[in-house]
């Protein structure tokens, strides 16, 4: 992700507190991770910021992927978990995609028994919150 970051003037940075045992499908939680930073990466302008952090108590595992890009209209968030949902409607499919990223997003942390949350964010930008119970 780091060559699609650079190749749009996106800084990308990663952080970990160390390494998080969990147990799962390492396919379909590297698809989750792929398409939420396809998706900030994509939404964030050049010169913008994408961060991606993963953290870890006993209970659970979070994924917290932020960008500083257009961010979600309020009016689109109940929405952007919805298969084929697009909230600019004036993209084309090579700009803005087909509108499933989300919901991929969505159906993976929950068959892992997890959640994604895209709490409020009155800042430009998005975040997206992955937990996962360990």
């Amino acid at each position: 992700m780091q060559t699609l970051a650079s190749a749009s003037d996106v800084a990308l940075e990663c952080r970990s507190a160390g390494d998080v045992q969990f147990r799962g499908d390492e396919a379909l939680l590297r698809l989750l991770v792929i398409n939420l930073l396809d998706y900030a990466i994509r939404y964030t302008p050049p010169g913008g910021k994408v961060s991606a952090v993963l953290e870890a108590d006993a209970a659970a595992a979070r994924i917290v992927i932020s960008d500083t890009g257009v961010g979600i209209p309020p009016e689109a968030a109940p929405h952007v978990f919805e298969r084929f949902y697009r909230a600019d409607k004036a993209r084309s499919r090579q700009d803005g995609g087909f509108g499933l990223g989300p919901a991929i997003v969505k159906w993976i942390a929950e068959s892992h028994h997890g959640s994604v949350e895209l709490p409020p964010n009155p800042a430009p930008g998005t975040t997206f919150t992955v937990t996962l119970p360990r």
